[in-house]
């Protein structure tokens, strides 16, 4: 049915296996990547993976900002795609194997690794830049330093939206100072050598995407935006960044939540309602999709990117007050429409998890803001660490099944997204957590 690829965080190892069906019973043998360097798990992890054109590029980070060991590791898939017109067929000739690999103190400690294009793009932390490879230019390349192209924008932990290979916005994310709220737009290709900045009305950026001509920005308060500029020629003192408030987290005083961004004192000694952020962004269509508040509180916010002055749809989750909920993942399934998957996880109760799946378009209009979420499924356990342990989820190829890890209970499960059930429970070893389909859905 496809051949799964999984992270596992206990010895920061990638694995997989392929997943076959015979008659109603599931099976998959779980083995390691040829080649796949060996990691000491306490002082590197994985961080995210992409793909395209059947090349895998897992990014590498460690515990001493980049001193120990980062980088990034590109591998095969062993997958051969054979075009028949309006569809495609896989063949599985080989089993995967490491193409090239880049792992060493001069990498800048990679935290986000984002999938624009046919670009793969690698945030270099420590080095204020980021990183552009291809599935091309690393198969092309005699060495694996040939394979990308570095460019500065951003500081420290960086977010990124790269459009056409033509701009990257680049965020900082200090929360005080000159630099608060910062972003780089970054000339690339026959912009290159183009950079101006402009800034948010508050910091701590975390978070970036583009949609229909507009960049979207996560800093402390809300969602910022602005128009896209291809040509990489605006003047920086004339660029309108955009408000769009998430509310707060105070429901009975979210009226005010516009007129206050910060939570120091106010009037009278009562204290300002505290304005809920996102952390990351998802775009389906023309929409953007964010998640924002803890507990009770929690909501899946939806923005129409397509209009002029974009408003905000929101999904309320009701999730316990011990549960956070995960960034979204989107998609639009063979059978029921464009949907959101999202993980409710507890650090102190992780047996309660749960999934929760959002259709966005109930009735197939094209518009979102009918959007309703399912009863919550639950789920095995996560085994969450400060940035490790969460679950990982993929769509299937036949667009009506998703695979799920549990990291608190070495196991991959594969359910239905036609009725929300469990069809199958795949025992695996140590702590899956990420996870990546082949071919994708």
């Amino acid at each position: 049915m496809a051949r799964i690829f999984w992270q596992e965080d206990a010895d920061a190892s990638l694995r997989w296996g392929d997943l076959k069906k015979s008659g109603k019973e599931y099976s998959i043998e779980e083995q390691g990547v040829d080649g796949f360097p060996e990691l000491d798990a306490s002082d590197q992890s994985l961080v995210q993976m992409v793909s395209d054109e059947g090349v895998i590029l897992v990014g590498v980070r460690d515990q001493a900002d980049g001193t120990i060991g980062s980088g990034w590791v590109a591998l095969n898939s062993g997958l051969t795609e054979e075009p028949h017109g309006d569809h495609s067929h896989w063949r599985y000739t080989s089993a995967p194997q490491v193409l090239t690999q880049l792992i060493d103190t001069n990498q800048g400690n990679p935290a986000h690794v984002y999938h624009y294009g046919k670009s793969f793009v690698m945030a270099n932390d420590q080095k204020n830049g980021f990183t552009i490879l291809t599935a091309a230019s690393i198969l092309g390349a005699g060495e694996p330093s040939q394979a990308q192209a570095f460019s500065e924008g951003g500081s420290d932990h960086i977010t990124l939206a790269v459009v056409e290979n033509k701009v990257a916005y680049a965020t900082w994310i200090s929360y005080q100072g000159e630099d608060s709220g910062r972003v780089d737009v970054v000339g690339l290709a026959e912009n290159a050598g183009k950079k101006y900045s402009f800034r948010c009305p508050t910091g701590g950026l975390h978070g970036a995407i583009v949609n229909q001509g507009k960049a979207f920005f996560a800093p402390a308060d809300g969602v910022c935006w602005v128009d896209v500029d291809l040509e990489v020629d605006d003047d920086p003192d004339a660029v309108e960044v955009h408000y769009l408030s998430l509310g707060t987290a105070d429901a009975e005083v979210a009226e005010n939540a516009k007129s206050l961004t910060s939570t120091e004192g106010v009037a009278g000694g009562a204290q300002a309602p505290k304005p809920l952020r996102t952390g990351a962004f998802k775009a389906l269509g023309k929409y953007v999709l964010c998640n924002a508040g803890k507990g009770e509180q929690s909501k899946l916010c939806i923005i129409d990117a397509s209009a002029d002055q974009p408003g905000l749809i929101e999904v309320p989750l009701n999730v316990r007050q011990d549960q956070s909920v995960s960034s979204s993942m989107v998609f639009s399934s063979a059978s029921q429409g464009p949907l959101a998957l999202m993980f409710a996880e507890s650090k102190e109760k992780p047996e309660t998890d749960q999934l929760w799946i959002a259709e966005l378009d109930p009735n197939l209009d094209g518009d979102f803001s009918d959007a309703q979420v399912r009863a919550p499924i639950a789920v095995g356990p996560s085994k969450l660490g400060q940035h490790t342990g969460h679950h990982g989820a993929a769509v299937l190829p036949d667009g009506r099944h998703i695979a799920i890890t549990n990291p608190g209970s070495a196991s991959i499960w594969i359910l239905s997204l036609s009725n929300s059930s469990v069809i199958a429970k795949l025992k695996v070893e140590g702590t899956p957590t990420r996870l990546l389909v082949q071919p994708q859905g």
